[in-house]
């Protein structure tokens, strides 16, 4: 009876060395997995901290560090995104033994149970959001974007009742329920049939960047017009 019970304390003791050594490594390549697909992000690396690390195979991260040198979100891109996590209380079973029928999405909020901080950020530039813009706008050329704490301002040449006519738009970034929109405040055609046409009247909020592409049950919570970029941010709640 003893030796039987000395065999499996010992098997006991191989199995939660093993998961100590093993599940960090598979939730570390799961998290890198959800970012890369949920951001193509290029050149990810991801950094788990638990003290002690038995405590992560109970399911308790104390610290999630991720960075990617750029990546896109809702066709937008971004530059330094990070992902940065601090008391988080996952599923193990279900990271070491996945739910059937469950998208990536719902998997991945599955897993995360809880979290005293769980935010990802990240930097759009006036060479991205030119990218953007012009992508969204047909037959935009020689876009030029300032982006100011006040406000972003984009010229460029366009098509306009058959000719080529200079474009001028202004207006701001904004949250609302957690998606980003763009808040035009001005928009002029110049030199087309008419010297200059103003159709403020017509703006509206465009919607940018939706929570519902965010892995994890991010949503987007603070964004931040800087002098040259923006600082958007998405957090759990």
């Amino acid at each position: 009876m003893k030796k039987i019970f000395g065999v499996l304390l010992v098997l006991v003791i191989l199995v939660a060395v093993a998961m100590e050594l093993i599940l960090p490594r598979v939730f570390e390549g799961m998290l890198k997995d959800m970012v890369t697909k949920s951001t193509n992000a290029t050149s990810v690396e991801v950094h788990l901290a638990s003290s002690p690390n038995a405590k992560l195979v109970a399911g308790y991260v104390g610290k999630i560090y991720a960075t990617a040198t750029a990546g896109e979100i809702g066709n937008l891109e971004f530059q330094a995104l990070t992902l940065d996590g601090e008391k988080v209380v996952v599923d193990v079973p279900e990271i070491l033994f996945p739910s059937q029928n469950l998208t990536d999405k719902q998997r991945a909020e599955k897993i995360l149970k809880s979290a005293e901080k769980f935010e990802l950020s990240g930097i759009v530039t006036e060479d991205g959001l030119k990218e953007f813009i012009e992508s969204k706008v047909e037959h935009m050329d020689n876009a030029k974007v300032k982006i100011t704490p006040q406000e972003v301002t984009a010229t460029g040449k366009v098509k306009f009742m058959g000719r080529d006519a200079d474009v001028d738009v202004a207006g701001m970034f904004i949250l609302d329920n957690g998606d980003v929109y763009f808040r035009a405040t001005k928009l002029d055609f110049k030199n087309t049939l008419v010297r200059n046409v103003q159709i403020d009247r017509f703006l509206g909020d465009v919607k940018v960047l939706e929570s519902s592409t965010l892995p994890l049950g991010l949503k987007f919570s603070s964004l931040q017009m800087r002098d040259g970029d923006i600082l958007i941010t998405a957090t759990r709640n």
